[in-house]
């Protein structure tokens, strides 16, 4: 009786229930672009009813991909329901790619989604990030290092491209997201575990050093540059997007002020950030998907219609 009397007050006043269960279409191995003969692919689900909002999700870790087919997209309830497009994205994997060249193969993923917005029923100024560890790293380097859409001239001329050359217009695109939301990213290399310890030199993360161009013969200083490339941290400007950021205070791969360090980083620049601590937990806890409310919360905060 209650619930009637509820419902009756909702529909009496206007007002509708959120997260209402949505029909969701999956569209599986769209093709984003090519890498030296290897085809890089996403799958999106779609919600019946869209908001417009699209939110990238990095299927990584230990900057490796798998088949995004084996995610369910149940995993991705909370946003759907929203009406949240959601695009599980598989990059290329180390040590064949390196790290550069997989944070490139994020910016060309966006650079896709937004050439084609109308067609995935999504708005492309309401782009969100996502992702854990190495997923996470890839998230917050997305946001820094996204780059403005160019005109074809000015791409023409700074890849020395003849007048018979074709471009590809998806190269044209902003590459830049408008939100991000992550899970303990690494994203200090150079100053890893303390201030003059690098990522390769903390031994519980040796196994993906080959992730890097780093051998034998790199010295340490061409390491700590290496390193520096890829570490967002120094590249955060006036113009990074918000971001909130998930960190247990004993995580044994990415240390807990990798986060703290970050957030102040953020917070000189005036960027709007959270970071919300979980006290006592390592990398990843139990009921780790019942975060994802406040990261639905945060996009929808962050990535409003206009």
């Amino acid at each position: 009786m209650k619930k009637i009397l509820l419902l009756l007050v909702l529909l009496l006043f206007g007002i509708h229930p959120i997260n209402a269960a949505q029909k969701v279409t999956r569209i599986s191995d769209v093709i984003y672009d090519h890498r030296e003969g290897v085809a890089l692919v996403m799958d999106v689900l779609v919600p019946e009813k869209q908001n417009g909002i699209a939110v990238f999700f990095m299927v990584s870790g230990g900057w490796m991909s798998m088949n995004a087919n084996y995610i369910s997209a149940d995993d991705y309830k909370c946003f759907t329901d929203m009406g949240e497009t959601v695009f599980l994205v598989s990059h290329g994997s180390k040590p064949r790619f390196k790290v550069p060249e997989i944070i490139q193969q994020i910016q060309r993923a966006i650079q896709y989604v937004r050439y084609n917005a109308r067609k995935f029923g999504v708005d492309g100024n309401r782009f969100g990030i996502m992702g854990g560890s190495s997923g996470g790293h890839l998230s917050v380097s997305a946001a820094v290092f996204g780059k403005d859409a160019v005109p074809e001239t000015e791409f023409r001329k700074e890849h020395a491209l003849k007048a018979k050359d074709q471009v590809d217009p998806v190269a044209l695109v902003s590459s830049k997201v408008q939100s991000v939301a992550c899970f303990f990213p690494p994203t200090n290399l150079v100053s890893y575990n303390h201030p003059d310890s690098t990522f390769a030199e903390f031994r519980n993360v040796a196994v993906f050093v080959d992730a890097f161009s780093i051998t034998k013969e790199t010295t340490r200083e061409m390491a700590k540059e290496l390193f520096r490339k890829s570490s967002p941290y120094f590249y955060i400007s006036e113009t990074t997007p918000p971001m909130l950021i998930f960190q247990g205070t004993k995580d044994p791969l990415v240390p807990y002020l990798q986060s703290v360090n970050f957030i102040k980083r953020l917070k000189e620049f005036k960027i709007p950030c959270d970071l919300i601590i979980k006290e006592g937990a390592a990398h990843g806890w139990p009921r780790i998907k019942s975060d994802d409310d406040a990261i639905v919360n945060w996009f929808e905060k962050y990535l409003p219609a206009k």
